[in-house]
């Protein structure tokens, strides 16, 4: 459990998604993403989906953060998280071009 860097400097153009490394939860059951975009370069917003998986090949979406903007963002913490791993998956959700995105997760139990 504690913080995590989950992406640093990491492009993210439309029309593909990227993913994070797999992160054990810990024992913890609660995930609180933040992040930082850096640069829209014509997209409008982007996505931060929280997946889990308790095998690492099987993943489910925990939440779906969309809307983010440039600039700094902590959405809603996510609780009752029963997996054993969380991945992060990015995605432009509108517009177009590419974003650079850093991410963190602190993972606690609730």
């Amino acid at each position: 459990m504690g913080y995590s860097v989950m992406a640093a400097r990491l492009a993210v153009t439309n029309g593909t998604d990227n993913f994070s490394q797999a992160l054990n939860m810990g024992g913890g059951n609660a995930v609180q993403v933040d992040a930082v975009c850096f640069n829209l370069g014509g997209a409008t917003s982007y996505t931060i989906e929280v997946q889990g998986s308790n095998d690492g090949a099987n993943w489910s979406v925990v939440t779906a953060n969309s809307g983010l903007v440039l600039g700094y963002s902590a959405p809603t913490k996510s609780t009752g998280v029963g997996f054993a791993l969380i991945r992060y998956r990015y995605s432009v959700s509108a517009g177009s071009g590419t974003i650079i995105i850093y991410a963190g997760c602190n993972i606690s139990h609730q």
